[in-house]
Protein backbone atom coordinates (compact mmCIF):
# COMPACT_ATOMS: atom_id res chain seq x y z
CA UNK A 1 0.00 0.00 0.00
CA UNK A 2 2.73 2.56 0.93
CA UNK A 3 4.58 1.62 -2.05
CA UNK A 4 1.14 2.14 -4.26
CA UNK A 5 0.69 5.55 -2.53
CA UNK A 6 4.42 6.94 -3.73
CA UNK A 7 3.88 5.56 -7.18
CA UNK A 8 0.72 7.76 -7.03
CA UNK A 9 2.41 10.54 -5.81
CA UNK A 10 4.50 10.77 -8.20
CA UNK A 11 2.50 10.69 -10.54
CA UNK A 12 0.73 13.72 -9.16
CA UNK A 13 3.79 15.62 -8.92
CA UNK A 14 4.30 15.38 -12.41
CA UNK A 15 4.51 17.62 -15.13
CA UNK A 16 2.15 15.15 -17.13
CA UNK A 17 -0.09 15.54 -14.23
CA UNK A 18 -0.22 19.23 -14.71
CA UNK A 19 -0.50 18.67 -18.19
CA UNK A 20 -3.06 17.07 -17.96
CA UNK A 21 -4.77 19.34 -16.18
CA UNK A 22 -4.03 21.81 -18.54
CA UNK A 23 -5.25 20.16 -20.98
CA UNK A 24 -8.68 19.93 -19.53
CA UNK A 25 -8.68 23.56 -18.74
CA UNK A 26 -7.64 24.80 -21.97
CA UNK A 27 -10.78 21.90 -23.88
CA UNK A 28 -13.56 23.52 -21.32
CA UNK A 29 -12.37 27.43 -23.00
CA UNK A 30 -13.85 25.64 -26.58
CA UNK A 31 -17.32 26.06 -25.19
CA UNK A 32 -17.17 29.83 -24.39
CA UNK A 33 -15.49 30.42 -27.60
CA UNK A 34 -18.52 29.25 -29.34
CA UNK A 35 -21.22 31.01 -27.09
CA UNK A 36 -18.69 34.66 -27.66
CA UNK A 37 -18.94 33.30 -31.21
CA UNK A 38 -23.17 33.48 -31.50
CA UNK A 39 -22.79 36.96 -30.06
CA UNK A 40 -20.66 38.93 -26.92
CA UNK A 41 -21.31 38.28 -23.35
CA UNK A 42 -19.32 39.61 -20.47
CA UNK A 43 -19.86 36.14 -18.20
CA UNK A 44 -18.98 34.09 -21.04
CA UNK A 45 -15.94 36.22 -21.70
CA UNK A 46 -14.60 36.08 -18.11
CA UNK A 47 -14.88 32.14 -17.42
CA UNK A 48 -12.81 31.90 -20.54
CA UNK A 49 -10.43 34.20 -19.33
CA UNK A 50 -10.43 31.85 -16.05
CA UNK A 51 -9.68 28.92 -17.81
CA UNK A 52 -7.24 29.75 -19.74
CA UNK A 53 -5.41 31.07 -17.14
CA UNK A 54 -6.02 27.99 -15.44
CA UNK A 55 -4.82 26.40 -18.80
CA UNK A 56 -1.85 28.40 -18.41
CA UNK A 57 -0.91 28.03 -14.49
CA UNK A 58 -1.30 24.37 -14.24
CA UNK A 59 1.37 24.57 -17.33
CA UNK A 60 4.16 26.52 -15.71
CA UNK A 61 3.62 25.44 -11.91
CA UNK A 62 6.51 24.53 -9.76
CA UNK A 63 6.63 21.23 -8.31
CA UNK A 64 4.71 20.37 -4.94
CA UNK A 65 6.83 19.50 -2.08
CA UNK A 66 3.94 17.97 -0.31
CA UNK A 67 0.52 16.99 -1.96
CA UNK A 68 -2.13 15.19 0.35
CA UNK A 69 -3.31 12.00 -0.03
CA UNK A 70 -5.76 11.58 1.77
CA UNK A 71 -8.65 10.14 -0.69
CA UNK A 72 -11.33 12.70 1.20
CA UNK A 73 -9.33 16.00 0.39
CA UNK A 74 -9.19 14.12 -3.10
CA UNK A 75 -13.11 13.88 -3.21
CA UNK A 76 -14.02 16.83 -1.91
CA UNK A 77 -11.77 18.84 -4.18
CA UNK A 78 -13.17 17.31 -6.83
CA UNK A 79 -17.04 18.16 -5.65
CA UNK A 80 -16.34 21.40 -5.30
CA UNK A 81 -14.46 21.89 -8.72
CA UNK A 82 -17.52 20.18 -10.56
CA UNK A 83 -20.42 21.18 -8.73
CA UNK A 84 -21.79 23.79 -10.83
CA UNK A 85 -22.70 20.68 -13.03
CA UNK A 86 -24.82 19.63 -9.85
CA UNK A 87 -27.34 22.55 -10.19
CA UNK A 88 -30.93 22.55 -12.26
CA UNK A 89 -31.90 25.36 -14.51
CA UNK A 90 -35.24 24.54 -14.02
CA UNK A 91 -37.16 27.96 -12.90
CA UNK A 92 -36.47 30.73 -13.98
CA UNK A 93 -36.48 33.80 -11.74
CA UNK A 94 -38.79 36.51 -13.86
CA UNK A 95 -38.01 39.22 -11.04
CA UNK A 96 -35.62 41.78 -12.94
CA UNK A 97 -34.04 43.11 -9.84
CA UNK A 98 -33.35 39.53 -8.93
CA UNK A 99 -31.38 38.64 -12.39
CA UNK A 100 -29.50 41.64 -12.41
CA UNK A 101 -28.35 41.36 -8.89
CA UNK A 102 -27.58 37.54 -9.89
CA UNK A 103 -25.43 38.85 -13.23
CA UNK A 104 -23.46 41.17 -11.12
CA UNK A 105 -23.21 38.68 -8.50
CA UNK A 106 -21.44 36.40 -10.97
CA UNK A 107 -19.11 38.84 -12.47
CA UNK A 108 -18.08 40.25 -9.44
CA UNK A 109 -17.23 36.52 -8.40
CA UNK A 110 -15.17 36.33 -11.89
CA UNK A 111 -12.94 39.04 -11.79
CA UNK A 112 -12.19 38.08 -8.07
CA UNK A 113 -11.57 34.41 -9.15
CA UNK A 114 -9.09 35.87 -11.94
CA UNK A 115 -7.56 37.92 -9.73
CA UNK A 116 -6.87 35.13 -6.60
CA UNK A 117 -5.68 32.89 -9.87
CA UNK A 118 -2.96 35.46 -10.82
CA UNK A 119 -1.99 35.93 -7.50
CA UNK A 120 -1.42 32.41 -6.74
CA UNK A 121 0.27 32.14 -10.14
CA UNK A 122 2.85 28.92 -10.40
CA UNK A 123 1.71 28.24 -6.80
CA UNK A 124 -1.81 27.11 -8.46
CA UNK A 125 -3.33 23.93 -7.72
CA UNK A 126 -6.12 21.28 -7.61
CA UNK A 127 -5.55 19.33 -5.00
CA UNK A 128 -4.02 20.27 -1.32
CA UNK A 129 -0.57 20.82 -1.88
CA UNK A 130 2.28 22.62 -0.67
CA UNK A 131 4.21 24.73 -3.28
CA UNK A 132 5.15 28.36 -3.05
CA UNK A 133 3.26 29.95 -0.48
CA UNK A 134 1.49 32.94 -1.62
CA UNK A 135 -0.52 35.30 0.55
CA UNK A 136 -0.68 38.59 -1.38
CA UNK A 137 -3.08 40.96 -2.65
CA UNK A 138 -6.63 39.66 -2.11
CA UNK A 139 -5.05 37.11 0.31
CA UNK A 140 -4.70 39.77 2.55
CA UNK A 141 -7.92 40.07 3.54
CA UNK A 142 -9.70 36.37 3.35
CA UNK A 143 -7.79 32.94 3.35
CA UNK A 144 -9.38 31.90 0.81
CA UNK A 145 -10.31 34.25 -2.15
CA UNK A 146 -10.85 32.26 -4.87
CA UNK A 147 -13.25 29.51 -2.67
CA UNK A 148 -15.35 32.67 -1.96
CA UNK A 149 -16.35 33.61 -5.34
CA UNK A 150 -16.90 30.17 -6.21
CA UNK A 151 -19.78 30.29 -3.50
CA UNK A 152 -20.35 33.64 -4.88
CA UNK A 153 -21.31 32.12 -8.35
CA UNK A 154 -23.25 29.72 -6.79
CA UNK A 155 -25.47 31.97 -4.76
CA UNK A 156 -25.90 33.96 -8.37
CA UNK A 157 -27.08 30.94 -10.04
CA UNK A 158 -29.58 30.10 -7.58
CA UNK A 159 -31.15 33.35 -7.39
CA UNK A 160 -31.37 33.32 -11.26
CA UNK A 161 -32.94 29.78 -10.94
CA UNK A 162 -34.11 29.58 -7.22
CA UNK A 163 -35.36 25.93 -6.55
CA UNK A 164 -35.53 24.36 -2.85
CA UNK A 165 -32.88 21.84 -4.78
CA UNK A 166 -30.75 24.51 -5.90
CA UNK A 167 -30.52 26.34 -2.53
CA UNK A 168 -30.18 23.09 -0.71
CA UNK A 169 -27.37 22.00 -2.59
CA UNK A 170 -25.79 25.91 -2.41
CA UNK A 171 -26.08 25.32 1.61
CA UNK A 172 -24.33 21.87 1.16
CA UNK A 173 -21.29 22.93 -0.99
CA UNK A 174 -20.66 25.88 1.08
CA UNK A 175 -19.84 23.58 4.34
CA UNK A 176 -18.28 21.73 1.61
CA UNK A 177 -16.03 24.45 0.77
CA UNK A 178 -15.31 25.13 4.41
CA UNK A 179 -14.05 21.57 4.64
CA UNK A 180 -11.56 22.47 1.40
CA UNK A 181 -10.18 25.16 2.68
CA UNK A 182 -9.51 23.54 6.30
CA UNK A 183 -7.67 20.70 4.66
CA UNK A 184 -5.60 22.64 2.15
CA UNK A 185 -4.71 24.58 5.67
CA UNK A 186 -3.36 21.54 6.93
CA UNK A 187 -1.24 20.85 4.43
CA UNK A 188 0.42 24.54 3.93
CA UNK A 189 0.53 25.20 7.44
CA UNK A 190 3.48 22.59 7.12
CA UNK A 191 5.06 25.79 6.01
CA UNK A 192 5.95 27.90 8.77
CA UNK A 193 5.29 31.03 6.99
CA UNK A 194 2.30 30.04 5.86
CA UNK A 195 1.01 28.93 9.83
CA UNK A 196 2.35 32.40 10.53
CA UNK A 197 0.07 33.82 7.71
CA UNK A 198 -3.17 31.84 9.29
CA UNK A 199 -2.63 34.24 12.46
CA UNK A 200 -2.19 36.91 10.81
CA UNK A 201 -5.23 37.15 8.53
CA UNK A 202 -7.70 35.53 10.49
CA UNK A 203 -10.51 35.45 8.44
CA UNK A 204 -11.26 32.80 6.03
CA UNK A 205 -13.88 33.36 3.49
CA UNK A 206 -15.61 36.64 4.91
CA UNK A 207 -13.78 39.67 6.31
CA UNK A 208 -14.87 40.73 9.93
CA UNK A 209 -17.14 37.37 10.00
CA UNK A 210 -15.68 34.19 9.52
Amino acid sequence: MAARNTAVEAVVKSFPFSLLLSLFCAFLTINHIRALWGGFDLTELLWLIYNATASVLFLIRVAPSAVSMNPVHWLVALVTSFSGWFFLSEGDNSSPVLLHTAESLVLFALLVNIAAALTLGRSFDFLPALRRVRTGWLYRIVRHPMYLSAIIVKVGYVLKHPSAYNALLLLALAAIYDRRARYEEEVLSRDESYAEYLRRVKYRFVPGIY
